[in-house]
């Protein structure tokens, strides 16, 4: 075995043949080389064989030394411990030779799986990763729970699409949320893909659910190079809604039960004792009045709003193996169409089509108690049947320990 650099071909081919995460990439090496940053694509070989891939980030830290991170990475087995104990040995040589302060790994390693409640319902051996690592002098990070800018949610929300026809997937899906896609079929709510000089429309989404959610993370240019890197395995989405169109869906429902409420008022007249029929009269007449009502209340909304509503909207990026839901946004005041519900099933529909095995939702915050700061996005995603995957967490080692020392203490003042 040998500890090298890969060629790009190398390590594309290895990623895409193995379980990984998208920022392990072809396109993520490619977006960090355009904006001269450092970054790095090591590997193990055997022979022409590659054994192990990582994509390493690279940034400037304490003066004269530099951070390393890799994201999801890196792509190889960690139970085999030949493997792990030669890889990391070497990338240890690696980055003191590129001056590292210390090295932050984050393996898409999965330690439970959990029902949407966060009970376990499946585990994977761990506790031999995290004990190798350590004697390798890597410091397992913890179990965390909830979000932080200094790392990745170890919570994440995935649908399970193996062998899953899109009718079968629907079915699985709570009634509610089921229900929801259904109404958003009925309404016309659409789905359209945003152009690159369309990323507006995206960003004013996506500012609402910061001013809802309270938080603030990217510009709009970051999700526009984010977009350009990703080319192909990206897409800006958005649902909308016609109201011309669904005024004249819903004048066409007016008229048909116009015209029942009208034929059983008649039978009613010739049989006033009929009490079945005097229920189902009076049940017409309130659906009749909550159509009318429909109708007034958009043609109210068309004339201070505009004939089409632009209601959610998303970016989404592929690999091999995953889609995954990045970041988005809907416009609170069209919550009534639903657009999300009708954006997420087009999506799970397309992941699907292109015979993916999982379907990403992203991260939550693992807290699954009802004062959860994220309990209605976590039941949101839920509801779509996503299990939650638990991942292993984690690591960090100095790479100077006198330096690193002397920046963790330097970093708490």
């Amino acid at each position: 075995m040998k500890f090298c650099n890969l060629t790009i071909d190398e390590f594309e081919s290895f990623v895409n043949d193995h379980f990984s995460h998208y920022t392990q990439s072809k396109a993520h090496y490619a977006g960090r080389q355009a904006l001269n940053l450092d970054v790095h694509l090591v590997g193990v070989k055997e022979g022409d064989k590659v054994l192990a891939a990582c994509l390493l980030n690279g940034a400037p830290s304490f003066k004269f030394f530099n951070y390393f991170y890799t994201h999801k990475g890196p792509v190889f087995d960690h139970h085999d411990k030949a493997l792990v104990d030669f890889f990391y040995t070497h990338l240890t040589n690696y980055l003191k030779k590129h001056k590292g302060l210390f090295v932050l790994v984050d393996p898409y390693i999965t330690r439970n799986h959990l029902d949407g409640d966060g009970y376990v319902t499946e585990s994977f051996e761990v506790d031999d990763i995290i004990t190798e690592m350590e004697r390798l002098g890597y410091e397992h990070q913890g179990y965390s729970i909830g979000y932080s800018m200094d790392s990745q949610a170890r919570f994440l929300s995935v649908l399970d699409l193996t062998d899953k026809t899109d009718d079968e997937l629907l079915k699985e899906m709570d009634y509610k949320t089921r229900r929801n896609i259904n109404k958003t079929i009925e309404m016309g709510v659409q789905m359209r893909d945003l152009s690159d000089d369309e990323m507006e429309k995206f960003f004013r989404l996506y500012k609402m659910a910061e001013d809802k959610h309270h938080f603030s993370l990217f510009d709009l240019q970051t999700f526009k190079r984010m977009k350009q890197t990703y080319g192909d395995n990206a897409r800006v989405v958005m649902t909308y809604i016609n109201l011309n169109d669904y005024l004249k869906r819903l004048n066409d429902q007016l008229s048909i039960k116009r015209a029942d409420y009208n034929k059983a008022a008649a039978e009613l007249e010739e049989n006033p004792d009929y009490r079945k029929l005097k229920n189902k009269t009076v049940e017409l007449e309130k659906a009749v009045a909550q159509i009318e009502k429909k109708v007034a209340e958009t043609e109210a909304l068309k004339a201070s709003d505009g004939d089409v509503l632009e209601l959610a909207s998303a970016i989404y990026v592929f690999n091999n193996h995953e889609l995954y839901y990045l970041s988005s946004g809907s416009n609170p005041a069209y919550n009534q169409f639903m657009g999300a519900y009708n954006m997420q099933w087009e999506m799970i529909k397309f992941a699907n089509q292109l015979g993916l095995k999982r379907y990403n939702f992203y991260g939550v915050s693992g807290d699954f108690t009802e004062s959860s700061p994220d309990l209605g996005v976590a039941k949101f995603k839920k509801g779509f049947n996503a299990y939650i995957d638990e991942q292993i967490g984690d690591f960090i080692k100095p790479l100077n320990p006198g330096a690193y020392w002397l920046y963790k203490k330097m970093k708490k003042k």
